[in-house]
């Protein structure tokens, strides 16, 4: 049985999708495509987010001693607290960032990587302020986009 040029179409789009945020970020995101027309759709909900994503990108060294002083399991804790008490839900994962200051020094670092999606602005700038004075942090790089994100959720599997 040969597939329909909108499935063909739905993987193509699929692996362009994936080539493009892997190139982009170096993450693989994963994406559902759910063919609305089937006799089963009346079991699917879909929850809309259109507030977009922020993802925060939180160095661990110290900002006057360019060393790590707090162990990573112990930021990871400390942002997780300060962040549950602003927001809804996040994702996170650990990286290795690095930067040149003003002096030309290239430094590297341990980072941790939070992605909000669907938080109002006022949540992600409360959670910024607090985890730049908890962990001696400069700066947090924050990349905002204007997305829309929908969760999925198929009632037809006893949920």
């Amino acid at each position: 049985m040969e597939a329909s040029s909108s499935t063909k179409f739905a993987i193509k789009s699929l692996f362009i999708l994936l080539a493009i945020n892997l190139a982009a970020s170096g993450f693989i995101l994963v994406y559902i495509f759910v063919p609305l027309g089937r006799a089963d759709a009346g079991n699917i909900d879909f929850f809309t987010l259109e507030n977009g994503r922020h993802v925060l990108y939180i160095g661990l060294n110290d900002m006057h001693s360019y060393y790590q002083i707090i162990p990573t399991e112990e930021a990871i804790a400390i942002v997780t607290e300060i962040a549950s008490r602003h927001a809804g839900g996040w994702t996170m994962s650990l990286a290795e960032g690095g930067w040149v200051d003003e002096h030309g020094v290239l430094t590297t670092e341990n980072s941790l990587v939070w992605t909000f999606i669907g938080a109002e602005e006022d949540a992600i700038i409360a959670i910024m302020r607090e985890v730049l004075s908890a962990l001696n942090q400069n700066s947090i790089l924050v990349e905002r986009n204007d997305v829309t994100s929908v969760f999925y959720r198929d009632r037809g599997n006893g949920q």
